[in-house]
């Protein structure tokens, strides 16, 4: 590559570069309403020179702290917010080293409580089913005596208790 190569591509980039930038500025201030601020500006360099001299100057001159005042705001804006996010994470963090082992002391409680109904639940169906009695699907009380089924009360027909046997029933008429 030559001088005038680099130097050219050089210049290629920058107006690209120069385009770019016009286009954005086209985009937030329209070209019509920038030649007004430029003509505005302008007149009034030419009409009060001292005026626009001094604004000017405190323009030149503040421009640099107020940056620098935007940044700094934006940036402890920007730390605040990462620090906010980190610290909750910290406390979220420690909230879990206690809520793993609690749900795995009441998950435990749990399963044994479960186990406990379910025992008591088939061991009363066990007990049930060796009872010498039972109530059928129509109501009726039935005793069980050496593979015989002997009604001891039945609703239906109102018969009482067989004396052999002691039951006690109580029913309620709607």
């Amino acid at each position: 590559m030559t001088v005038d190569d680099v130097s050219s591509s050089a210049k290629t980039r920058a107006n690209e570069l120069l385009a770019y930038g016009q286009r954005h500025v086209d985009r937030v201030v329209s070209p019509p309403t920038r030649q007004k601020a430029y003509d505005w500006i302008y007149d009034l360099s030419t009409e009060k020179p001292i005026l626009f001299s001094f604004v000017a100057f405190q323009f030149t001159l503040c421009l640099a702290p107020l940056l620098l005042f935007a940044g700094f705001a934006a940036t402890t804006i920007a730390v605040s917010l990462i620090s906010a996010v980190l610290f909750s994470l910290f406390w979220i963090g420690v909230a879990t080293l206690f809520l793993v082992p609690t749900l795995c002391l009441t998950f435990t409680i749990a399963l044994l409580l479960w186990a406990w109904a379910a025992a008591t639940f088939f061991a009363g169906r066990w007990a049930y089913n060796r009872l010498p009695f039972s109530v059928d699907g129509h109501g009726r009380i039935v005793a069980h005596d050496s593979g015989e089924k002997r009604i001891i009360y039945d609703r239906k027909n109102d018969t009482g208790a067989d004396l052999d046997i002691k039951a006690e029933v109580v029913e309620v008429k709607e």
